[in-house]
């Protein structure tokens, strides 16, 4: 990759700012999944994530996983091994996820799937144990989740700034402004924007940082609307990116990674919010006659709903962390079949790292065996997004077209 030193310089640190990548809150999950009508010695498999607690939770995601597990158990378990799915709650707190990882390690578990925690502290008791993490959502603190050997992360949601211009410039916009945080870890995101906007001849001009302590966006906006901006880049909570919207209402467009205003919010915001467009990973819904695997992820989610888990409702799927739960699982299924001899962690750690034609249809093939070339975010082995727009006739979000934004590319073109 040419100018590679420009690019070190872009993403330095990313890993300390992924927090400002939140998802949508949910409600309570907990408890474990056991295969039904099998033989033979069943693996485990462990997700790690916060439920029912005052910040964010993520019960739609731990139900995906389940329901995946059911879809690995109907078509006969891993090399002949019924799964069982053990769930975790971290409870958004350091000790609490330490003591997920330490029991992943004692009871032995084939892998972590979809783990989330923005506390952390996971990986290096993952590492020692030799227990794969994957898909995870590469949100913890300490930022080990993006460049631990051990992890796989499928999602490239970090790089979401990357791809707002050229999202924005599709939705019309002109002139662009970003508002974030002055922080440290805030500004290495505002770079990413920065160099998304030259990338697609669209400069990202002014630039509004905030206290991170900011209640009135008023002054903001109309920094905003004195430069003559018409889109703008959101690189803060989603509390704060709820008051920018409602106080500049529409007379911008808006971009953010998918998931962080949610769509109890955005719902509220009324048809301001039809003016967001958002950097996703995945496909969406409404794109399913494309994608069979969506329609396969629907059909286990349906069943898994039908069991009686409220959390695998037909209204959560459309959430992007309950697409991440289940790819995680095929992930494990996929690469845990083709494991030489026993079915073991260590086995299925050193498959994953000799895996470099992984085909799960609603990510570009994936090579384990090539790192990403930032420095910080190694781990994340896809590094196209997509985009998608929040609707408030339909009350979702719908897809805004089949194009992909491979970051990487844009991160080489906008550092020329």
């Amino acid at each position: 990759m040419r100018r590679r030193t420009r690019l070190q310089v872009v993403v330095a640190g990313l890993g300390a700012a992924v927090t400002l990548v939140a998802c949508s809150d949910g409600g309570d999950g907990s408890g474990s999944r056991r295969a039904s009508g099998q033989s033979g010695s069943p693996v485990k498999m462990m997700v790690i994530a916060p439920t029912g607690t005052t910040g964010g939770n993520y019960p739609e995601m731990v139900a995906a996983a389940r329901a995946a597990v059911l879809g690995v158990n109907s078509r006969g378990g891993i090399k002949g091994h019924p799964v069982e799915l053990v769930y975790c709650n971290e409870k958004n707190d350091t000790s609490a996820a330490q003591a997920c990882a330490k029991q992943a390690a004692d009871t032995g578990v084939l892998a972590v799937v979809s783990e989330t925690s923005g506390a952390g502290g996971i990986m290096p008791t993952l590492a020692k144990a030799g227990i794969a993490s994957v898909g995870s959502a590469g949100v913890s603190a300490d930022g080990s989740e993006l460049s631990s050997p051990i992890s796989f992360v499928i999602s490239p949601l970090v790089l979401y700034p990357t791809v707002c211009a050229a999202l924005l410039k599709k939705a019309g916009a002109r002139h662009l402004g970003m508002v974030g945080y002055d922080l440290g870890a805030s500004d290495r995101f505002l770079t990413l924007g920065e160099v998304g906007g030259k990338a697609v001849d669209l400069p990202v001009n002014p630039v509004v940082r905030v206290p991170v302590t900011t209640g009135d966006f008023t002054p903001t906006v109309s920094q905003l609307t004195g430069a003559g901006v018409d889109g703008a880049v959101l690189v803060v909570t989603e509390q704060a990116a709820v008051a920018v919207m409602r106080d500049g209402g529409e007379r911008f467009s808006y971009c953010h990674a998918t998931g962080t205003v949610s769509d109890t919010s955005l719902a509220k915001l009324g048809p301001v919010a039809d003016r967001l467009v958002e950097a996703t990973a995945y496909p969406e819904l409404d794109q399913s006659d494309q994608f069979s695997e969506l329609r396969r992820m629907s059909a286990e989610l349906a069943a898994e709903y039908s069991a009686g888990d409220k959390d695998a409702a037909p209204a959560l799927w459309r959430s992007s962390t309950s697409l991440n739960g289940w790819l995680s699982v095929q992930i494990v299924e996929k690469v845990g079949n083709q494991v030489p001899g026993d079915l073991t962690a260590s086995a299925l750690l050193a498959q994953l790292g000799r895996t470099s034609r992984l085909d799960l249809q609603l990510v570009p093939t994936l090579d384990f065996t090539r790192p990403n070339p930032i420095p910080g975010v190694e781990r994340v082995f896809n590094t196209t997004l997509r985009g998608a727009r929040w609707s408030s006739a339909e009350g979702r979000h719908v897809s805004l077209g089949s194009e992909t934004y491979p970051a990487l590319d844009l991160l080489e073109k906008g550092s020329r």
